[in-house]
């Protein structure tokens, strides 16, 4: 639950620069039509709010006890949002591509507007670039951090089986065997 919860955390906080900063930026809006402006950014307003929803969600759960680490009612409640909201962010990524290739080639006003951007703080040296990657990065990093988590549930619970398998006495050879 902790490693699910940082790095949707961190997530968020990548999805709040991406829109915070870029997004609303007024230079980047005048650098674009207003299509390209919804190419290059497509929901991801949209998917800041469901992982904030999410993060919401699973620090309730923290609250509500720290040593509950179970997660996945939770998990599947948001599926029909992500589903809902990854699948056209996905989809338009060749186009968000091929839109930002051709801006960077094209659109001076763009490129400068982007670089000055970029350069701030905020940023912390990454690309605009590798903040719209960030949703499709998420949908493969959030299922690993699940499927991990899985299996040492499992683990676990196999290790304490197996502990508490030897403790207990050995179960009677014949029926009658309890009986005496």
């Amino acid at each position: 639950m902790f490693e699910l919860m940082g790095s949707e955390a961190s997530y968020l906080r990548s999805l709040q620069i991406a829109v915070n900063h870029f997004y609303v930026s007024e230079a980047l809006k005048q650098a674009l039509s207003q299509m390209e402006h919804h190419i290059l950014f497509s929901n991801i307003q949209r998917l800041m709010a469901t992982s904030e929803r999410f993060l919401m969600d699973l620090e309730l759960r923290l609250g509500e006890n720290v040593f509950i680490s179970q997660v996945g009612d939770i998990v599947l409640q948001h599926c029909p949002a992500f589903h809902r909201l990854y699948v056209p962010y996905v989809t338009n990524m060749m186009y968000q591509e091929a839109l930002l290739n051709q801006l960077q080639q094209q659109n001076k006003e763009f490129m400068y507007s982007l670089k000055t951007l970029e350069q701030d703080p905020v940023c912390q040296r990454q690309s605009f670039k590798s903040f719209l990657v960030l949703p499709f990065q998420r949908i493969t990093r959030i299922r690993l951090i699940l499927e991990v988590g899985i299996y040492i549930h499992l683990n676990y619970t196999i290790y304490i089986f197996n502990n508490t398998h030897q403790r207990l006495p050995a179960p009677p050879q014949r029926p009658s065997d309890h009986l005496l």
